[in-house]
């Protein structure tokens, strides 16, 4: 009996490496010239402000007049070449990582020990291999990360309705709605003082 064939997706896994491989050149070439764009603007305007997240010397609007310029002749944003200038300025040459993607260098270009992290990579549990991936990268420096994580326990569940309720007062309302039409729940959280007195209070606003 001839051996089964492991699939990845709709290709075999001997196709998947190939696949591996290819695409790992290619984020390894588009690395090189995303930080390219970014020396450029950083020698068109170095970086002369301190603190904050994308410092734009501001005081000097030359900067941004420039950088606004020079995305126009190249057919990117503004805000991407004022990322790129910024990723470049905190990652020199010497502390690029090879094949490390751009996207993992720039997430980590905010972390104060970026030039020690980034050459250590953590074990990834879906591979077993230690290798950088945007996700994890996340994760080190407290980012939210695309990954659904599930909430489990009663409070998890809680801090999640919280979560998703806390910008929008129109939510958090309907929410609340929906939960004191269940006479259970009505009936439980009225037994609260501090609720009770909330909607009390409300009433007379």
């Amino acid at each position: 009996m001839a051996p089964m064939v492991e699939m990845v997706g709709k290709v075999t896994r001997s196709r998947y490496d190939e696949l591996v491989a290819e695409s790992l050149d290619m984020v390894e070439e588009d690395t090189r010239c995303q930080f390219s764009l970014g020396d450029a603007a950083l020698e068109l305007e170095p970086l002369r402000g301190h603190g904050g997240h994308l410092p734009l010397d501001e005081g000097d609007q030359g900067v941004e007049e420039s950088l606004r310029l020079f995305a126009d002749e190249i057919g990117l944003s503004f805000y991407t070449v004022r990322t790129h200038r910024w990723v470049a300025a905190q990652r020199p040459a010497e502390q690029r990582q090879t094949g490390v993607s751009y996207e993992v260098h720039r997430i980590l270009a905010s972390a104060p020990d970026r030039f020690e992290l980034i050459r250590n990579p953590p074990l990834s549990e879906r591979t077993g291999r230690r290798r950088w991936s945007a996700e994890v990268a996340k994760k080190v420096v407290g980012w939210k990360t695309e990954e659904i994580q599930v909430p489990v326990t009663a409070q998890e569940k809680v801090e999640a309705i919280r979560e998703l309720a806390r910008d929008d007062e129109a939510v958090a309302a309907q929410v609340a709605t929906d939960f004191l039409r269940r006479p259970e729940v009505a009936f439980r959280a009225m037994r609260d003082p501090e609720a009770r007195d909330n909607v009390n209070e409300a009433q007379f606003e």
